[in-house]
Parts: structure tokens; C-alpha cells; sequence
């Protein structure tokens, strides 16, 4: 038979049910925190192409089987089904005819339940010529289904155990000690109804039975065998595990009086259980983490197995090929690695967020590691943590080796890797007492002591004024923004605020602040002198001047028109007026110093910032 032929393998399959499972267990109470944080986690986890996240997913349903413990309860009744069908076929043969029919009708009931419930269905080794078989039944919650647990609450329930009155987070006027709990679940576990078939069945008697729901109540389980009996009754000599499957998957809850709220609860011995009944054993406070975590689990299986479409791409694909964000948004595996490492490459951390239009929800670090590879990463976390730096008003960067240093209320700070005491203003080292030097001082400085020629100092002075008439810090995190064309209307590279490059303002959307004062292509205007050129203009003329006039030769003083002798190229002494000038720019010059400081200075060609 076809039902027999997958005994063998169906067996083997459902051998782990039968290992005690760890999550079922009394110890399981001690450890009911980390598996309800486990339990939120997994709805944002993210799912590899490989498949390897699927192990979490792929015996969800063993803790709650208990086959070992139906096993033992059928036991019994399948050595007396054993024995009467022997005694019986050895008596008349009659009854030996009828209990040939009855197994061809439950080889083809068998064969009918297998293609309907398909791998929810798990035929176990027959108990001596009876079949013996489980089936998995689960509840089919289009809205969810809210569970109110109650603990301790003796006095405010009925004689079925049952809240007496409506229950959210807590009831009013509870006792001290008495509270209850309410909580949604998308999924519940499942119900296991493990059937024996006597050789008297279909035509005399019913199946063995028990049902199986770590879960619930036992009243409530006992409730649903007693029901399983009045059906039978209802049809006798048929064929009944299916209408008793879909009893219990579309009816049963409405029965229970489930309909509107789960009420599970008391935690107290309860009488007149139904020995078939197979129920919870374990306090609430084991089952609740352990009914949100199958939920999740759950939620997260039925992910893998649907299929997505990609908003980015639009190609659909199953979930294990998708990332789920924990905005419950989700998009393909290769589009959010591309997004990433893009973002990441050119340092715009502010726009790792979630991709939807209508949604701003961060990517949190854990996805970022399984979507970036590992020196991206490294970029990611440096990025991050200078951001975090730069975004600390007390933090600045030490000027030789860029660790970051903590100023004091003097402006003052020390490197903890080089031990440098700088001025957090000027970046100098610490001056006590001194005002800071302006860059123009210190270039001037670095001119006087040699270390810079007169050209170079002039240069880096043109760049520097250059440099900052073309920077705006940002309004909303101060970072320092350089524009070198297009519009200004810029963006932040680092907080992502966008604000008009020309008065510095925040705009928010749209165009509407370029139609005032400020114009959207307005170019600042150049200045009217390149001090460049006219450096290069008056060195040549100098040189020009110089070989009409050189050392040695006679020219008149630029005050007195004294005829005077030439012995210098930069500057020329007239004995009638006991003065020296500049031969570039012919300004009388006292000395203080070395002769070539005003020669070509700032002061000689007339730049001015």
C-alpha cells in the first residue's frame, strides 16, 4: 500500500519528536528572558542566501508534539485492540471478513488524509497489525489572536477556569499578587492529534485517540476529546479522522469560547481531566516566551517560504533571497548590499536608512555586517566614530597624529597617544596667557625665519583666501561644506541637511528660498585683481628694470632724483637723502631686520585680505 510504503521513512522522520526537547523542559522557566528577547529579534534577522538561517525553522514544531507521552497513554488500548481482533478472527469468520474490509478502508482513509495534509501527516511503526499515525493540525488566524494569561487569579475566574471579566495589561482592584497578561500571537502552536486504529474500525468502533496541546488548559483539551466523541457518535460506521481534523482546526477555538481572547489560566491542579488529553504542564510564565517565540519563528518561516517582490528591482524571488528590515520593509539581498557598500564608498552615512520613500528607519549595525564585506565594514565603524567625535563640542583632533582629546575649559587639550599640549583654537602648541596667531602671522613667521621664500608665502595666502571664500559651515552640525560649481543649493555630507550656500540658510524642500535675494546659479564675483599675475607683472618688471640698471651702474633716487650709485638688486641707498628703497616698489624702507623681509612681501606688492 501507498500509506504503508512511507511508514519506514515517516517513522524515521518524526524520531527527534521523540528526544525530550530542552525548550519544553522544567528548566526552560529560568531562561524565559533570553528566549522572548530571541523571540523579537528574529522578525528583523537577516536571511542568507545560503539558507543557513533556515535551521532555526526547521523542527519548530518538535517541542510541541509530546509523541513519546501519547505513545504511552495508546499504549494500553493498543494491546487490547491487539488481542480482540485475534480472538476474534479466530472465532468466526465472519468477523475475520469484516476486519479485512475495515483495513482496506483505512489503507484508502490513510492514503486520502496523506495527499490532503500532505507532511503534516507523519505515519508512525504500526503497534502490531494497527496503524498508528499523527497529524499536525494547525490554526488558521486571519487577525491574530489575543491570549489573556492569568496568574494567580483564584477568586476572579469561573468554574472553568475562564476570566470573569475583560482583561488588557491588568484588571482593577486585583489582589496584590494576582495579575494578568494579554499578548497577540500571529500564530499558535499546534494541536497534535495522534490516532491508533483498531481492526473494528470503521465499522464498530472509533479510533484510539489523544490529543496533544502543550498550550493549553487541561479542562479545555479534555473538552475537545469529549467533542471528538460526540461527533463519532453522530456517525457511526464512517470514516471519521478527517471531519474530527477539521472540526478541530475550524471550530474548535469557537467551541473552547476562544473566539474573541485565549483565556490560559489557573496554575492550580485541576479535577476531571480526560486521560486522551495531553496539556500544558508547565507554569505560564514557561509558556507565554515560549508561545511568542514559535510565533516569530513562525512568521519568519512562512517569510522564507513566500515569494517577494523587490521594490527596487522589482524581481520577485523567495524570502530566503530578501532582506527584512526592522521597519517590516524588505528588499533583495543584492540590491541592499549594493546599496550600502555605495553609501559607505562615498561616506554618506546619513542616507543609510531604509530604502521605501515613505520610511526612515536606520539599517542597524547587524544587518550592515552581513551586507558590507569586512574592510568596508572597518570604513563604516571609522566613519561612524568620527562623526560621533566631530558631533562633540569638547572634542578635537590632535594636529600630529589626529586622535581625538578632550579640551579643557582653557581651550587646551593633551593627546593621549603622543602627549602633545596644543591649543584646541589655533592647533599651536598650549600658549598661556598669549592671544592665538592669524594664519596671515604665521605664515609671516615661517617667511622671516627662511623656512618659507617670499613667493610661497604669498601663494599659500592667495589659497588660503580662495579656500575660505568658498566654504559655508553646515546649520544644523557645523561641518565645514566647499563648493567648487553647480547651484547653491547644496546638501550636508555628513547630517544630510540641505540649506543655500550663499546665506547659509536651511531650506527644507523645494526651490521656493531661491526666488528672494538669493539667486540659485549666483557665482560670486572674482576679484579684481588676480594678486598672482600682478606678482609675476612686477617681478618681470623688476628683472627688466634690473638689466637696464644693473649693479654698478648710476640711477636717480626715487624722492630726490639724486644721481646715486647701484650695488644691490633689491634695494638701492641714496647718499643725499641718507635714505634706502625698495627697487620694486621704490617705498622708502627702514631696516630692522634682515633687508629682504619687505622685498616682494605682502607690504611690497600691496595685497590686502
Amino acid at each position: 500500500m501507498a500509506a504503508a510504503s512511507v511508514a519506514g521513512a515517516t517513522s524515521r522522520a518524526v524520531e527527534s519528536h521523540r528526544i525530550p526537547s530542552p525548550e519544553l523542559s522544567p528548566q526552560a522557566s529560568s531562561s524565559t528572558p533570553s528566549s522572548s528577547s530571541r523571540a523579537a529579534e528574529a522578525e528583523a534577522r537577516p536571511v542568507s542566501c545560503d539558507g543557513g538561517a533556515e535551521e532555526d525553522v526547521l523542527h519548530l514544531d518538535s517541542p510541541w508534539v509530546a509523541a513519546a507521552e501519547a505513545d504511552s497513554r495508546l499504549e494500553e488500548a493498543a494491546m487490547a485492540a491487539v488481542a480482540t481482533g485475534l480472538r476474534l478472527c479466530a472465532e468466526n469468520e465472519a468477523e475475520a471478513d469484516e476486519i479485512r474490509d475495515n483495513l482496506q478502508r483505512q489503507d484508502d482513509e490513510l492514503m486520502a488524509l496523506e495527499a490532503i495534509y500532505g507532511d503534516d501527516l507523519t505515519e508512525l511503526e504500526n503497534k502490531g497489525a494497527l496503524r498508528y499515525f499523527q497529524i499536525c493540525i494547525r490554526y488558521e488566524l486571519r487577525d491574530g489572536a489575543e491570549v489573556c494569561a492569568r496568574f494567580h487569579s483564584v477568586n476572579r475566574t469561573g468554574d472553568d477556569g475562564r476570566c470573569t471579566d475583560d482583561c488588557t495589561e491588568e484588571h482593577e482592584e486585583d489582589e496584590p499578587n494576582d495579575f494578568s497578561y494579554s499578548c497577540n500571537f500571529e500564530h499558535l502552536p499546534p494541536l497534535i492529534l495522534t490516532c491508533l486504529l483498531p481492526q473494528s474500525y470503521p465499522s464498530k468502533e472509533p479510533p484510539y485517540f489523544a490529543i496533544t496541546a502543550k498550550w493549553m488548559d487541561g479542562p479545555n483539551v479534555s473538552q475537545l476529546c469529549e467533542m471528538l466523541d460526540t461527533i463519532w457518535a453522530d456517525l457511526p460506521g464512517e470514516e471519521v479522522v478527517y471531519r474530527w481534523v477539521e472540526w478541530i482546526r475550524a471550530s474548535s477555538l469557537l467551541h473552547l469560547g476562544f473566539d474573541t481572547k485565549i483565556t490560559l489560566g489557573l496554575d492550580v491542579p485541576m479535577h476531571k481531566v480526560d486521560n486522551r488529553a495531553i496539556s500544558r504542564s508547565l507554569s505560564l510564565e514557561s509558556v507565554i516566551p515560549l508561545m511568542l517565540s514559535y510565533s516569530s519563528k513562525k512568521c519568519y518561516q512562512v517569510f522564507l517560504e513566500d515569494l517577494h517582490v523587490c521594490m527596487i528591482c522589482l524581481n520577485e524571488s523567495k524570502g530566503s533571497n530578501f532582506i527584512k528590515l526592522p521597519c517590516q520593509h524588505m528588499f533583495c539581498m543584492k540590491c541592499m548590499e549594493t546599496l550600502c557598500r555605495m553609501h559607505v564608498k562615498e561616506g554618506t552615512l546619513f542616507q543609510l536608512v531604509c530604502p521605501d520613500t515613505k520610511c526612515s528607519g536606520s539599517i542597524p549595525p547587524y544587518l550592515l555586517k552581513r551586507l558590507l564585506g569586512e574592510e568596508e565594514f572597518e570604513r563604516w565603524d571609522k566613519l561612524t566614530l568620527e562623526k560621533a567625535l566631530n558631533s562633540m563640542s569638547d572634542v578635537v583632533h590632535c594636529p600630529r597624529c589626529a586622535i581625538g582629546c578632550v579640551e579643557d575649559e582653557d581651550n587646551n587639550a593633551q593627546c593621549p597617544k603622543c602627549c602633545f599640549v596644543f591649543c584646541s583654537v589655533c592647533k599651536d602648541p598650549r600658549h598661556p596667557g598669549k592671544l592665538c596667531l592669524t594664519l596671515e602671522e604665521k605664515l609671516q613667521r615661517q617667511q622671516a625665519s627662511g623656512k618659507m621664500a617670499t613667493r610661497g608665502m604669498v601663494e599659500d595666502m592667495i589659497s588660503v583666501k580662495l579656500l575660505y571664500s568658498n566654504a559655508r559651515s553646515c546649520p544644523k552640525c557645523q561641518m565645514t561644506i566647499s563648493k567648487t560649481d553647480r547651484c547653491n543649493k547644496v546638501v550636508c555630507s555628513s547630517c544630510g541637511q540641505t540649506f543655500c550656500f550663499r546665506c547659509g540658510k536651511a531650506i527644507i524642500a523645494g526651490y521656493a528660498h531661491f526666488s528672494g535675494r538669493c539667486d540659485l546659479f549666483h557665482h560670486k564675483e572674482k576679484d579684481t585683481t588676480d594678486w598672482g599675475k600682478l606678482l609675476e607683472q612686477l617681478e618681470t618688471r623688476n628683472r627688466v628694470r634690473t638689466e637696464k640698471q644693473p649693479v654698478g651702474s648710476t640711477i636717480k633716487c626715487p624722492k630726490c632724483r639724486q644721481k646715486i650709485y647701484k650695488d644691490d638688486d633689491k634695494y638701492i641707498f641714496c647718499w643725499s637723502c641718507q635714505a634706502s628703497y625698495c627697487t620694486l616698489c621704490k617705498k622708502q624702507v627702514q631696516f630692522a631686520g634682515k633687508q629682504s623681509e619687505h622685498w616682494g612681501s605682502q607690504d611690497c606688492v600691496k595685497i590686502k585680505f
